[in-house]
């Protein structure tokens, strides 16, 4: 027996059947992963961006520091700080099948459901800067698309507004405003530049927001995505393409990337003018942020995640141009993609619940296990710290298990003196907690640094202390090493580590605008922030 049914043009129940059924199955469960998944260090530090909510933060725009501000005054349970990384691809589906529905039920719902089963939204419930990313790109082309129908002024503008709020979620977003910007220059619907221009008026609170926020903070945004995350890390290679080719297919799905790579072969697009007016947009809305994903494959390793916001009109191009290849071509063709889509997240369904079912103590031997033990068991780490809670403060020597120990402890730790700091030079990314900590408020105090890593080398950390002592404590069979410093020695730390972070992460190049600067106007008041 088939795994999934032959879908015939002229069945379309069988085509809504499928379509409910597996939305049914991928969000009965994500809900159950959203429930029983640890919270991980990515979504942690984005919870805590959600406690001290602002015009911005260090390495990404503010949108999802701000839905979880919104979140967490309802519940801190991560089951509802990730209600829209659950809901998000559900609101997707349905609209692409009501979207689509003009064209009939095999490409709107043999769509939807290809939606539904992409990777990216058949297992995901981690609530990142990608989601509101992916939200407002959508909403984003949608407007644009029906802007391109009406030729409203409202709906062009309206289509900046979420172009706005993508851009305050992801400076991705920039991929998809250029592609709308470029595509509207081209078009042949009348108003051209009045549309172009109400797309840019709608663009620019986003743009106002974060040069404001990035000026008056030493230009974090700037730092960390033009320059810090990639100094000496770049170069060109033939691996990392062929591996951005396998993770577009991935996203997709092959026989839709196959399917838009050969064009239309020969077929008219649905609708005419307007259908290929309609077409044109989708493809400059897919082809431009994949393609500026190519070509920068060449030197730097393309994230998953980056692709997640264009899966969308990738997927309603190869539904519509199968669509005009008429009714029973378009079964086929959708036909062979959704059983391609259900067998890839079915074995991910499989390996998750495979995983979710075999005991932690299983990875033992694997070199992340530390870490590992630390997201899923932080409880039982936490109660074997409890002997030094008492007038110390809690760090460890990165971002990520710094917000994944404080937000399991966050129930006893909500205040931000006694959150869990980041001590050391760590590393360029999510260096918000730079913002947060003042080390000159913790002269002279008592540090517990916790260490998931191996042992710390010999004389690392007693330069900043008056005394050290070295404990460890062992949470199912993971080590964890303590360096409890007595007496912090702020000046040394400030001359020795914040000094080489000053040197190596604030140092602002000339073409940014000087302007004030927390991390120089806080330790380094006499020495600017500026090569």
């Amino acid at each position: 027996m088939r795994p999934f049914p032959t879908l015939r043009a002229d069945d379309a129940d069988a085509w809504r059947r499928t379509f409910v059924a597996a939305l049914a199955v991928a969000t009965l469960f994500r809900a159950w992963l959203s429930w029983a998944l640890p919270f991980t260090g990515d979504e942690a530090y984005f919870y805590f961006w959600g406690k001290n909510p602002d015009w911005g933060f260090y390495d990404h725009p503010p949108m999802v520091g701000w839905w979880l501000a919104a979140l967490a005054s309802i519940s801190e349970h991560p089951a509802v700080l990730r209600l829209p990384a659950l809901l998000v691809p559900i609101g997707i589906a349905l609209a692409t099948r009501v979207l689509l529905a003009p064209w009939g039920a095999v490409v709107s719902y043999g769509a939807a459901t290809l939606v539904v089963l992409a990777p990216l939204n058949a297992v995901n419930v981690a609530i990142t800067t990608d989601i509101p990313l992916v939200a407002f790109a959508f909403l984003a082309m949608v407007a644009y698309l029906r802007a391109l129908r009406t030729g409203r002024s409202s709906d062009y503008l309206l289509a900046g507004l979420m172009l706005s709020g993508a851009l305050l979620s992801k400076y991705f977003a920039g991929m998809l405003a250029l592609a709308i910007g470029g595509h509207r220059l081209v078009s042949r619907a009348p108003g051209r530049w009045r549309g172009f221009a109400l797309l840019v008026i709608g663009s620019l609170p986003a743009a106002a927001v974060q040069i404001a926020w990035n000026a008056a903070n030493c230009w974090p945004n700037v730092m960390f995505n033009l320059i810090n995350r990639h100094d000496g890390g770049a170069g060109p290679s033939w691996r990392t393409p062929l591996l951005y080719a396998a993770t577009l297919a991935y996203t997709v799905g092959v026989p839709v990337l196959w399917g838009l790579l050969r064009g239309r072969r020969g077929a008219d697009a649905l609708g005419g003018a307007a259908g290929r007016e309609r077409d044109g947009a989708l493809a400059w809305m897919t082809a431009l942020p994949y393609g500026l994903f190519a070509a920068l494959s060449v030197v730097k390793t393309i994230g998953l995640h980056w692709l997640a916001a264009f899966v969308a009109p990738a997927t309603w191009l190869y539904a519509l141009r199968a669509g005009a290849l008429g009714p029973d071509a378009a079964a086929r063709r959708l036909g062979v993609a959704l059983r391609v889509a259900l067998a890839v997240a079915a074995l991910h369904w499989i390996a998750i619940l495979v995983l979710a079912a075999l005991p932690t103590e299983r990875f033992a031997k694997w070199r992340s296990y530390p870490g590992l033990v630390m997201t899923v068991h932080a409880d039982e780490l936490l109660a074997k710290l409890e002997p030094w809670r008492a007038n110390h403060t809690w760090a460890t020597d990165g971002y990520s298990p710094s917000v994944t120990l404080s937000f399991a402890d966050r129930a006893r730790r909500d205040n931000r003196t006694d959150r869990i700091i980041v001590f050391g030079p760590a590393s360029s990314h999510a260096r918000h907690d730079d913002i947060l900590t003042d080390f000159r408020a913790l002269d002279g105090r008592d540090v517990l640094l916790i260490l998931k890593n191996g042992p710390p080398e010999p004389g690392r950390w007693e330069p900043y202390f008056e005394r050290v002592e070295r404990h460890v404590v062992e949470v199912r069979g993971a080590r964890f090493h303590l360096v409890r410093g007595i007496g912090l020695r702020y000046e040394r730390y400030r001359d020795d580590v914040l000094e080489a972070v000053r040197q190596r992460w604030y140092a602002v190049p000339a073409w940014l605008p000087a302007g004030p600067c927390y991390f120089c106007d806080r330790y380094f008041p006499d020495r600017a922030c500026h090569r």
